[in-house]
């Protein structure tokens, strides 16, 4: 049976997981396991099932998607909708031509500062979708703060010529960093730029995330994501889609508590993931939080060795 489990691991590394993840560093997380809640084998075939359902996105599979974001959720119904504008005109050149026009008035932003993933992935967005660098901004070149008594009460774009803000991430989980990074100030975007279009994509979202950030506060029903993760995508929620079809050693139950247990000496706070997220989801350019800590932790407070890689924010750990 574990024979079976390698092999199918394995080959996801060499072909699914486009050699990222190669198997010498699979074979030392497993090792992290070591028979602490049921017999070491039993928590090492547990673990290497779970890694099994685990959703691993090369650098070749993220910039596909960033091309499908790009012409699914912008390029397309911009087009749709001058066409719509422009009588129902089946003339394509005037389409493209008025397209370019709105293209030139769209600034694509990152969530987060410079340095975080989704200003990172930005890069290749721009890239895969072959857009000129002028299309590309942050807060503080496309905003300007209105200050008033020494503070800043407000914010404006420094463009007028600008119609259409686009906010970029890879990943709404909880929808807490776009709300701590853009509450303050988009109300008063709006207030102070009502005709322009604030909008929001990112390349997964969960329920919870999306219904965030598509509060009035935020971005009003203009957020979007390419795969849309419900909460079948809980790793440890009873309707959970990942170990449907189980074989019949395999209980939800015990592969919970293994999780909970290693994770509670890793991150105590959050064993299963930031705010529970319980998402078995990695990235080549890094693994979210929101994925339980025993597949990314570096060892910071408990040994371990992670299969995945996390570029946290160096902020401790609750």
């Amino acid at each position: 049976m574990r024979d079976d489990l390698e092999s199918v691991v394995q080959i996801l590394g060499r072909h699914a997981w486009d050699g990222e993840v190669p198997w010498p560093q699979i074979s030392l997380w497993l090792e992290n396991f070591k028979g602490e809640v049921i017999d070491k084998e039993e928590e090492q075939l547990y673990a290497l099932y779970a890694l099994s359902r685990f959703m691993y996105f090369g650098r070749r599979l993220v910039r596909e998607m960033l091309r499908s974001l790009y012409r699914d959720h912008f390029e397309s119904p911009l087009k749709q909708e001058i066409r719509r504008k422009n009588g129902n005109t089946k003339d394509f050149a005037l389409i493209q031509r008025l397209y370019e026009k709105e293209l030139l008035a769209t600034r694509f932003l990152g969530i987060g500062n410079p340095a975080e993933s989704g200003a990172h992935l930005l890069y290749y967005f721009r890239q895969i979708n072959h857009l000129p660098k002028d299309l590309f901004a942050d807060i503080s070149t496309a905003f300007e703060p209105q200050v008033r008594d020494g503070h800043t009460v407000g914010y404006a774009p420094r463009d007028a010529n600008i119609k259409r803000y686009v906010f970029f991430d890879d990943l709404v989980g909880s929808g807490t960093q776009a709300s701590d990074y853009l509450g303050h100030c988009l109300p008063s975007i709006k207030a102070e730029s009502p005709e322009s279009k604030i909008l929001y994509m990112c390349l997964f979202g969960t329920q919870v995330g999306m219904d965030k950030v598509n509060e009035p506060n935020l971005f009003d029903g203009e957020a979007m994501c390419l795969f849309f993760l419900d909460q079948s995508y809980k790793a440890f929620d009873n309707q959970t889609r990942h170990f449907k079809g189980a074989p019949d050693w395999f209980n939800l139950e015990t592969m919970r508590n293994i999780a909970l247990h290693y994770g509670k000496k890793l991150w105590a706070g959050a064993p299963l993931g930031y705010k529970s997220g319980q998402l078995l989801l990695s990235f080549s350019h890094n693994t979210p939080d929101n994925a339980p800590p025993i597949f990314w932790d570096e060892g910071a407070k408990s040994t371990w060795i992670p299969v995945f890689l996390r570029y946290g924010k160096f902020t401790e750990y609750l």
